[in-house]
């Protein structure tokens, strides 16, 4: 895993930055100290400053963390050419939100930290994360409205936004409504009619 333009991070990063997630996950941005994380994992506050030297370092080590566990996914199932476009467009709505359940909503947390903070960097890096979810959606969707298995309109951008919006909206709820049976419904039934919605006449006789 690599930052953002920078080497990659050192083992004893990754270290940290597991236990980092761990805290977040469990108790939100207040739960993450350097206090606490030296705690957990039995260092010193200065050992985990060699590391990672401000918690806005650390910070965006969690959203690389993410960004890699979004992305890279992603990136190979829109490469997959045999999975039809729909297929793929359900397995990476699927893939997001997975991650959205396995870490309770830590994207949404990280959105909210970076706009509260007003933290360039922090908002440059989830913005690059963004943009390059947004464009592997947009690619696949142009890809399946030019081949007629997706219907014309509205525009790629828009229906991306349209596949985005109800994982993040999960992120919301899971936060403040946690129902385990609610979020099987969304992975089971919510999802597949999301991306069946947008598959053409033609394309709904496909595989």
């Amino acid at each position: 895993m690599t930052p953002h333009g920078d080497r990659p991070y050192t083992p004893r990063q990754n270290e940290l930055l597991d236990h980092a997630l761990a805290l977040v996950r469990d108790g939100g941005f207040p739960a993450l100290t350097t206090k606490r994380l030296a705690e957990r994992v039995g260092f010193t506050e200065a050992a985990i400053y060699r590391h990672f030297p401000s918690k806005q370092a650390l910070i965006l080590g969690l959203m690389d963390r993410i960004g890699t566990m979004l992305l890279e996914p992603v990136g190979e199932i829109a490469q997959d050419e045999g999975l039809c476009v729909a297929e793929r467009l359900r397995r990476i709505v699927r893939h997001h939100t997975e991650i959205i359940r396995a870490h309770k909503g830590l994207p949404i947390l990280l959105l909210a930290e970076a706009s509260v903070s007003n933290d360039e960097a922090l908002i440059g890096r989830m913005r690059s994360i963004f943009r390059g979810y947004l464009s592997v959606l947009e690619r696949l969707i142009r890809q399946g409205q030019a081949g007629g298995d997706l219907v014309p309109t509205p525009s790629p951008d828009a229906l991306a936004l349209m596949l985005v919006g109800p994982p993040a909206a999960l992120a919301i709820r899971l936060r403040l409504l946690p129902d385990v049976e609610a979020e099987d419904r969304f992975g089971e039934t919510l999802v597949p009619f999301l991306v069946d919605a947008l598959r053409s006449g033609e394309g709904k006789d496909g595989p």
